[in-house]
Parts: C-alpha cells; structure tokens; sequence
C-alpha cells in the first residue's frame, strides 16, 4: 500500500469477478481461461493460453485522456494546435444540470476512444504485411498450428489494445466540477472557464477549492 499510494499503480491490483466478465463479454474467452487471466506487459490482462495470449505490445495508440474534460470545456476546439480537434458537444456554459455536462462528456470520450479503437485496428490488420515476427511466430504455439504469423489478428481471442493515460484526471475533474458548480452552486461554469483560460490567475481560493475540497477518485468516495 505504501508503493500504492504514491500513485503509480504498482502493484496493479484487479477486480476478478469484472476482469473475468469483461474478458469474456468483449473477447470471447471461455470462462476457463478467462480465469486463468495474467498481466501480460504493463496491463494488458490475457488468459496465458495459444488463441488468447497477447503476442506483442501493440502500442500503437496512446492517447492523453485529460484532453477528453478539456475539449468538453472547450466545445472540441483544442488550443494548443489551435484547431478542431472533438465533435462540437455544445457550450457548457449553457448546460443546465451535470447529466446534460455528463453526456457531453461522453460524447467526447467515445470520439477520442473510437480513434484510438480505428488507429489500432488498422495498424494490426497491416502488421502482418509491414513487421511480420518470424521468431515470435515460431514460439507461438496458434502461429505454428495455423500457419500465420503471430502478429496477423486471424484467429485471436486477444484484446484491443489501446493505452490511456492520465484517465483518472478525467473522474477527479468531473467529480469537482459536480460538486461545487452544479451541487454546491459555489462557482459557475463560465468562472470557471475564465479561470482556466488564465491558468488561474487572481484565482488561487478557487483553484484550492477544487483541488482540496472536492472529491477525489481512491479516497473511499
């Protein structure tokens, strides 16, 4: 718990009951692998069997997860390439309760998830053409019996790889914002707009207040 604590997510400790329905759910995996599920690299869990393993790091989407709570602060509009990035989910200054916020929350989340689910699909399908694996192919036990390279999806029960960073930003920032914008009434969304434009300069009661006094993810909240 100590390692824990220092917010690095070592070591990974899972949920078994959710982690085994969802390998079964959205990969297939019959009940009895899906139990014999291990961590293969960082977090990747996979039954260690031939058509459900995991053959190599697919780390060919990652994505900044903060960017999701700001496109939806900012309508899609990214400013730091100065472009439209996300779908136009509406001005939040205008929501009139948190689920209408919430929704615009995850209309952008599936935006940013649904180009990183594409980026990988389309990567796998052209790996076998582009960076065939003949080794790992030839210690891959599915490889061997079918004939393809270990890195062709044919046949595997694997997963979607995609990686997702600075996720939690994503609770903690929601959590705050129901609280002392739509809860407690304390600020409104266009003060909070402001601030954030200005990096919070002339602010600093309210930054404090939504770092100190809303909930955070992992606090038995």
């Amino acid at each position: 718990f100590e390692c824990i604590r220092q917010g690095l997510g070592y070591p990974s400790m899972r949920n078994d009951p959710i982690l085994i329905a969802n390998a079964m759910h959205w990969h297939g995996h019959p009940i009895e692998e899906a139990r014999l599920w291990v961590h293969q690299a960082c977090m990747s869990p996979c039954p260690p069997t031939k058509n459900g393993f995991q053959p190599m790091r697919m780390a060919s989407a990652t994505a900044n997860c903060a960017k999701i709570i700001e496109y939806l602060l900012w309508n899609g509009f990214d400013h730091v390439v100065n472009m439209q990035m996300g779908p136009k989910s509406g001005d939040p200054r205008t929501f009139k309760d948190f689920e209408a916020f919430f929704a615009a929350w995850v209309q952008q989340m599936k935006w940013l998830f649904s180009t990183l689910v594409r980026t990988v699909n389309l990567g796998r399908s052209k790996d076998p053409e582009f960076f065939g694996r003949p080794y790992l192919s030839g210690i891959s036990q599915r490889a061997v019996e079918t004939g393809l390279d270990a890195v062709s999806p044919e046949g595997d029960r694997g997963n979607c790889w995609i990686t997702a960073f600075s996720w939690v930003e994503n609770i903690d920032s929601l959590a705050a914002i129901k609280k002392l914008i739509y809860d407690d009434r304390k600020y409104t969304m266009a003060q909070l707009i402001d601030a954030l434009r200005n990096n919070w300069e002339s602010q600093e009661k309210m930054r404090l207040d939504f770092v100190r006094n809303a909930p955070k993810w992992g606090n038995d909240e």
